[in-house]
């Protein structure tokens, strides 16, 4: 090599090693700093300490975790609070159609979001987005209903109504009393030769209970679907007459109909609706034999059938307790058939019923 070249070689060399030595020493100088509070990683960057998720019961620790670790650790984590969907089917003992229910799945974005705007020590609740189902009850639309999904806890109690005037009123306070709401079918032949029935329904109505249509004749409707529609036609108006709603369910009168009452009804707008639990409060047998009747039998999904009698609401004062310490919510009809499951609820995972 020439010494010509040699030289700027030797120069870079020198050069570069300043640079290595003075790097090291601003490392030396600023290790201290750099450990030191002041330049750690601001608070706000991660969750809060003692900050919790309480899911389910159990407790999953977030606090100190930077967004992207707590988002990791619930992701991992995710499958085994996701519920999923439940398709509405045909029990074939039974022909009618059980209803859908949504699945969920815990939205990871929005439960960390929440963990990092919560306070040191606070439990937070999870976010979950539902999940639908792909098969619903609209799939089966001339299919009766006898049951809400028995996944869901809930249970709904149809009122009958064709006579029984002086006992309504007390039904509706107990009722209202345990925190629920009831689906009032009257006979359009009892609510048209009264107008003080139309303005106990259209009070019944403003109160948040549903009201469908039992046809306007108490007997059964099992004729042409020409006169099950006019009978249908003639009862929904004098419903909407008394409280502006048009009814969603139909209650066939005395729980009997056949494909063309069903056929006429669907046409019509309306879920043809069952029982699974009947009381047989009519019989009048006594306030403990009807409230047995529910206690001993009630499951998740009951649609539970009642008359306005002098001894229901007595009765309902009996077995309206066990069912909210079953953890039974009393929900309308058209709430019980509904997919959503209900804020905070969780499914029982109860298997189907036989005959699927």
């Amino acid at each position: 090599m020439s010494r010509a070249v040699e030289i700027p070689l030797v120069r870079l060399g020198a050069v570069l090693a300043l640079v290595l030595a003075a790097a090291v020493g601003l490392g030396l100088a600023l290790g201290p700093l750099a450990r030191s509070p002041a330049f750690r990683e601001p608070a706000q960057g991660r969750v809060a300490e003692g900050v919790y998720l309480d899911i389910d019961g159990e407790r999953i620790e977030l606090g100190g975790l930077r967004p992207y670790e707590a988002c990791g650790l619930l992701e991992d984590s995710a499958s085994r609070w996701s519920v999923p969907a439940r398709d509405a089917y045909i029990d074939r003992r039974t022909g009618g159609v059980v209803p859908a229910l949504d699945g969920r799945r815990l939205d990871v974005a929005a439960t960390v979001a929440a963990a990092v705007a919560a306070a040191p020590g606070q439990a937070i609740k999870p976010v979950f987005y539902p999940v639908p189902p792909l098969v619903g009850l609209a799939d089966f639309p001339e299919a009766p209903v006898y049951s809400g999904n028995r996944a869901k806890n809930e249970v709904a109690v149809v009122l009958n109504v064709a006579w029984g005037d002086e006992f309504l009123e007390h039904i509706l306070a107990t009722v209202e009393g345990a925190g629920g709401r009831l689906t009032i079918c009257p006979v359009g032949q009892w609510l048209d030769a009264d107008a003080g029935r139309a303005a106990w329904l259209a009070e019944a109505a403003a109160r948040g209970h549903e009201i469908g249509n039992h046809g306007y004749y108490n007997r059964p409707m099992t004729y042409s679907a020409a006169k099950v529609k006019d009978e249908l036609d003639r009862t929904a108006a004098l419903i909407r007459q008394a409280c502006g709603r048009q009814p969603a369910v139909f209650a066939p009168p005395m729980g009997e109909f056949n494909q063309t009452t069903l056929a006429a009804a669907s046409a019509a707008g309306y879920r043809t609706v069952l029982w699974s639990l009947d009381t047989i409060d009519w019989r009048r047998e006594g306030v403990d034999v009807i409230a047995g009747r529910v206690t001993s039998r009630v499951k998740p999904g009951d649609i539970i059938l009642c008359h306005p009698t002098d001894q229901t609401a007595a009765a309902m004062r009996e077995f309206l307790p066990v069912l909210a310490a079953q953890g039974l919510r009393l929900v309308t009809v058209s709430e019980l058939l509904s997919p959503e499951l209900p804020p905070g609820a969780t499914p029982t995972g109860q298997p189907p019923e036989p005959g699927r």
